[in-house]
């Protein structure tokens, strides 16, 4: 016999190894499970906020990009244009008209509708005959005329122009979606822009194929549109440019506060203002 030899250990792990080494195999397991789990959890959410983010600028971008660039012929007219009043010289009597109008009501049925105002485009007033759009601000919704509509196929028949309103909206049931999820979205609004690529048209039809709704902001609890003047501190509520105060103006930039649900029911408040990058007080004191 060898006297270097050794005997073989042949014991084994015990039972209460066995279970230690399991428990911590278990423990190990978990731990991991859950950081996948919570990193998963980590990145959908980032994605969710990210996305939220990412259509709120994109949609903010389109309000900026309308009011930025508002349209008014007169602008680029000259000053010196002779004003021309409807009531100066009254027109001739005609057969037909009933007693007792109002030299409005005169005009409006002798003369058309050149001095008459339109949702988007105000009255004739001076002999270039060109009529001034008209910025019309509330403080869930405002309509102007815009010349940032983008052309996308060059044969067809639509300007750079379009008249633009900003309308807030209750939310629809929506049938792709849960009575869960539709119980969520019911008492919030939605930004809607309704575009009329038919920008010089004075009538407004109820329904053309050049008339386009597109939804901006959804998920609203609370919207509202104030308007700024440069000289005057507190904002209007509302705007009329062919109101007897400010007459022929439009507001210098546009106050949105906006309170919004965004993921994880979360709720976003932010005010944002919107310049108007365009000339304003352009119009004598006689318009």
């Amino acid at each position: 016999m060898n006297s270097n030899s050794r005997p073989i250990d042949k014991r084994g792990f015990t039972l209460l190894e066995v279970m230690i080494a399991l428990f911590i195999l278990v423990l190990i397991g978990t731990t991991v499970s859950k950081a996948v789990v919570d990193a998963a959890r980590l990145k959908e959410m980032l994605k969710d906020e990210t996305d939220f983010a990412s259509e709120f600028r994109t949609s903010t971008s389109f309000i900026e990009r309308d009011l930025s660039q508002i349209f008014n012929p007169r602008w680029f007219l000259p000053a010196d244009l002779k004003p021309i009043d409807p009531y100066m010289a009254p027109p001739p009597p005609v057969k037909g008209l009933p007693p007792g109008l109002t030299p409005d009501e005169i005009n409006r049925r002798t003369r058309g509708t050149a001095f008459e105002a339109f949702p988007f485009w105000g009255p004739i007033l001076d002999s270039s005959g060109i009529r001034g759009s008209r910025f019309i601000g509330k403080e869930n919704e405002m309509s102007f005329v815009t010349a940032s509509h983008v052309r996308i196929y060059q044969m067809k028949k639509e300007s750079i122009y379009a008249k633009v309103k900003y309308l807030l909206v209750p939310h629809e049931s929506d049938p792709n979606l849960s009575k869960e999820q539709n119980d969520k979205l019911r008492g919030l609004f939605s930004l809607v822009k309704i575009e009329n690529t038919r920008a010089f048209e004075t009538q407004e039809p109820k329904e053309a194929p050049y008339i386009n709704t597109y939804t901006i902001l959804t998920r609203i609890k609370k919207l509202r549109f104030q308007y700024l003047k440069g000289d005057v501190k507190e904002p209007f509520r509302e705007w009329d440019s062919q109101a007897t105060e400010p007459k022929g103006e439009f507001p210098n930039a546009v106050e949105m506060e906006v309170s919004i649900v965004g993921p994880e029911d979360r709720v976003l408040e932010s005010k944002i203002f919107f310049n108007l990058e365009t000339p304003n007080d352009v119009l004598p004191k006689t318009y």
